[in-house]
């Protein structure tokens, strides 16, 4: 049974045999998805997540889940597979294929925020299908295997991270060549900022990069004790949240950028291992090496402890787009729902 707390929350905990590798809501169907290591889904509804059993989809069978999104229709899942495939799976169990890559991994998946396309990674190869699956472009004139994807706020641009820097391609079927954003290092993800006015990297020097668009400025942040992996921002584009330290960093991108400035700090633990925004206030949920989940608040640098999540990393935090639950999972396959509005 869940637990009642003192601030505000109610939280649904289960343990899964596999890892937790995504997490994602499907806010159409009001489900939650778990991408699973072992190439399945576990599904929970929002509104009853102590439901005496999680339902599974088999989605990548006798393959590992490498990636996965929620759905344009806000009812379904895509996600991606050591077995070269790009699936799309509806919360009632149906499964289609949208994309197949022999002898390739799928690694990365995206969907346009307005739900516009879709963008999936298989080496140096990036495919660009429009809401409804149909594929509009095929882009591999990259000098790496892909490592991160992102769309710009419209859903018309997409950025994709590699070795070298980061490569800006339209989303149109049309013949083009890609813009580059260079730096000599290996970028291993890639996110752009709500308001279109940064594209901002993750080094394997454990460092920040970026790029101020209006004139491709450069930006370079420093002095973390490991790779900042997992990025978030807030809803207005102002604050960019990073883990890969004990706390939260947490830079100012008004202006002119973060770059010279001295960060804010949250929710000192254990490493910070997946963070994100609050989507409509400046809260940051933080989940750290040891399972632990906090949350941060930018106006006064104050933060609470909210649940352990098992005793591994956790690698994969979700708000709902109401900011009312908060989806979690770890390295070893703890998961759980935390509920802001049963507790309050």
């Amino acid at each position: 049974m869940p637990e009642a707390t003192q601030i505000g929350f109610r939280a649904y905990l289960w343990q899964f045999k596999s890892g937790v590798v995504a997490v994602a809501a499907a806010e159409q169907a009001g489900v939650a998805g778990f991408g699973l290591g072992d190439g399945s889904i576990a599904l929970r509804p929002f509104d009853d997540p102590q439901a005496p059993s999680t339902r599974r989809l088999i989605v990548h069978a006798d393959a590992a889940l490498l990636c996965m999104a929620a759905g344009p229709d806000g009812s379904s899942f895509i996600s991606g597979g050591d077995d070269g495939r790009l699936i799309l799976s509806t919360v009632e169990g149906e499964a289609s294929e949208l994309a197949a890559v022999p002898r390739k991994w799928i690694e990365q998946v995206v969907v346009a925020d307005n739900g516009s396309a879709i963008a999936y990674s298989a080496g140096k190869r990036v495919g660009l299908l429009s809401s409804a699956g149909q594929q509009i472009a095929i882009f591999e004139d990259h000098p790496s295997t892909v490592s991160g994807l992102a769309f710009n706020p419209k859903g018309k641009r997409l950025a994709v991270s590699h070795y070298g820097g980061v490569s800006l391609w339209w989303v149109k079927a049309e013949a083009q060549q890609p813009k580059r954003l260079n730096w000599k290092s290996s970028h291993l993800t890639v996110t752009w900022s709500p308001d279109g006015k940064f594209i901002m990297t993750a080094t394997q020097e454990n460092e920040m990069h970026g790029w101020r668009l209006s004139d491709a400025a450069d930006m370079r942040m420093s002095g973390y004790p490991a790779k900042p992996k997992s990025f978030s921002w807030s809803r207005d584009g102002r604050w960019l949240a990073t883990s890969g330290a004990e706390v939260v960093v947490v830079w100012d991108c008004k202006g002119k950028g973060p770059m010279g400035s001295k960060p804010e700090e949250l929710s000192q633990g254990e490493l910070v291992t997946a963070v994100a925004f609050h989507p409509r206030h400046g809260l940051v949920a933080s989940g750290h090496a040891d399972g632990q989940l906090k949350l941060g608040r930018i106006a006064d640098n104050s933060s609470i402890d909210l649940e352990r999540v098992g005793t591994a990393p956790i690698t994969a935090l979700h708000w709902t787009a109401d900011g009312r639950y908060l989806l979690a999972g770890g390295e070893e396959g703890a998961a759980g729902i935390l509920d802001f509005e049963a507790g309050s």
